[in-house]
């Protein structure tokens, strides 16, 4: 017990100094950047060209190359200098010679948690602008309704999958080292446990650079096959992502010299250095997060729900491992380490919650909610197991069985951790403001009338919500050209919400059939909802509409 209790003082003293610094230095919660403002304001129409567009955001931002662009009348980009960046400030010169007409700016940048986000607007030098729905108006107050694309999952597979693999590293290394540390010294020299370690260590350093090469393509917005793109390398390593991920690298050859062999950790001055280095891992895991742009307090949270975790999991996998030659007195100091980590994984759990979600209706109105939902169903599924193997001990008994369960849990819990890194968190809510709107609204007394809404030069769309009920709708949209023939489209994309409730957009996936594209919802409440649709592949850029559909009980 002198061990753990040495162990209990130094991780005391970590969490206390981590407590201290984030009282300190705590900053407001934010989970992604918002566009605060947009010059010219969406809808401008002006007599004489923008000197320069400033886009504001709540948080700062990385550009990403040729993610911000300016669109004529016609969807030709519009030659333009290239955009500076100044910590939340984006500021774009124009041309001074842009001809009259309709111009729309579409803009994607990185937030500092390495989500992607983009959005439009428009304005007219001359001329009326187009319409827009949903991007900054330039009065101050943030409306990103339909402007963002960050609500949701929106990484493709090969970016969960790095995140999946670096958390299950991390967790082997750490799981691993801190038993033979805190709970069993004598199985230093246990082969399978050395090589659990170093799998941990090859897999979180390969993991490491694999995460690195995909965010490039991921917040540029193309294909995975780019991944070895210099210049993509050279934009991921500028972001506060990239540094995360190079400090982790960095941390992972501390690491390696310290417990490549894992004896060296029983010294006196690795049994220090390694819990640092590890802390200092977890850090680079919430650093590479949300946590990256809510400040210190949610960093040193992230990081001691990922510290802990990893202490949970990859011990389980060490008891798995070892099976029947553990002793009674390092499985008794390992269910003390475990219980540890459960209280504090729960503690920092909740206060995540109660920082990332606005209102409780989110957990199951939001991609964010529904993920940390199946996450909580899956770690209290996980305690029971935990306390199952708890009683066997207090009887005596080895509870291989329930360990073996806990840590098939446990693997479940961190793959949909990883889902849960790459979905934005739901935006604070915001005061709604007065918009035009392209459609009309759908009453009882006309529920499966179409809501016509413009597509521009391209043509048109018309929405059907049937029925316009709180009983479960199917949306049915049609696109159609000028001359009223089907428009083709590569791609929909949905998103449901409700100001007047400060319900954030809410994604809905939508399908092709039958030349019409649908998607099934189930309003949760009657009143006012807007609809906004982003078309892709009906021209050069993206095309982006919106109407309000009224729903009944």
């Amino acid at each position: 017990m002198a061990t753990l209790s040495i162990a209990a003082r130094r991780v005391g003293l970590i969490g206390a100094l981590a407590v201290l610094f984030a009282l300190l230095f705590a900053s407001p919660a934010a989970a992604h950047a918002d566009l605060r403002n947009i010059t010219p304001a969406n809808g401008a129409q002006l007599d004489r060209p923008p000197t320069a567009v400033q886009l504001t955001f709540t948080e700062s931002v990385n550009l990403v190359d040729g993610g911000i662009r300016l669109v004529d009348g016609v969807g030709a980009t519009v030659p333009t200098s290239d955009p500076t960046v100044d910590g939340h400030t984006v500021n774009w010169p124009m041309p001074a010679d842009l001809p009259e007409g309709a111009y729309v700016v579409t803009w994607r940048v990185v937030s500092s948690d390495g989500h992607p986000i983009s959005g439009a607007s428009s304005f007219g030098v001359g001329t009326a602008a187009a319409t827009v729905p949903g991007s900054g108006t330039g009065t101050g107050a943030a409306d990103t309704t339909g402007s963002t694309v960050a609500n949701g999952l929106t990484a493709p597979w090969p970016v969960v999958v790095m995140r999946l693999a670096g958390y299950i590293a991390f967790a082997l290394f750490a799981g691993v080292a801190a038993f033979v540390l805190f709970c069993a010294p004598d199985t230093n020299k246990n082969p399978a446990l050395q090589a659990l370690a170093r799998a941990g260590l090859l897999g979180g350093a390969l993991a490491t650079v694999a995460a690195i090469l995909v965010q490039g393509p991921y917040t540029a917005g193309v294909p995975m096959s780019r991944v070895f793109d210099t210049r993509l390398l050279q934009q991921t390593l500028t972001t506060p992502f990239g540094a995360a991920m190079m400090w982790r690298l960095a941390l992972y050859g501390v690491l390696g010299v310290l417990a490549w062999r894992l004896p060296r950790i029983l010294t006196q001055l690795g049994s220090w250095l390694l819990p640092a280095a590890m802390a200092g891992t977890a850090v680079t895991i919430a650093a590479a997060g949300h946590a990256a742009a809510s400040g210190l307090i949610d960093l040193t949270i992230d990081a001691l729900h990922a510290l802990t975790a990893g202490l949970w999991v990859g011990g389980l996998a060490a008891l798995v491992v070892l099976g029947r030659s553990v002793e009674p007195r390092a499985l008794h100091r390992f269910s003390t380490l475990a219980m540890a980590s459960v209280i504090t994984l729960i503690v920092t759990g909740i206060l995540n919650s109660l920082r990332q979600l606005n209102a409780v209706e989110e957990l199951w109105l939001t991609s964010y909610g529904l993920t940390l939902a199946a996450k909580l169903v899956l770690v209290a599924c996980t305690i029971a197991a935990a306390s199952v193997s708890r009683r066997r001990l207090r009887q005596k008994q080895v509870p291989r069985r329930s360990v073996r369960f806990e840590a098939g849990l446990t693997v479940a819990v961190l793959a949909v951790t990883a889902l849960l890194s790459m979905t934005a968190p739901p935006p604070p809510p915001q005061a709604a403001e007065p918009t035009s709107h392209t459609g009309h609204d759908v009453g009882p007394e006309a529920a499966n009338e179409a809501v016509q809404m413009s597509l521009g030069d391209h043509g048109k769309a018309a929405l059907a919500v049937l029925p316009a009920t709180t009983t479960g709708s199917q949306l049915q949209l049609l696109l159609t050209d000028a001359n009223g023939e089907p428009l083709p489209a590569t791609r929909v994309t949905l998103k449901v919400a409700n100001p007047a409730r400060d319900i954030a957009p809410i994604p809905v996936p939508m399908s092709m059939r039958d030349g019409v594209w649908v998607a099934s919802y189930r309003f949760p409440f009657a009143g006012t909802w807007k609809a906004i649709f982003t078309v892709d592949g009906i021209g050069t850029s993206t095309v982006v509409t919106g109407a309000d559909v009224t729903i009944r009980d």
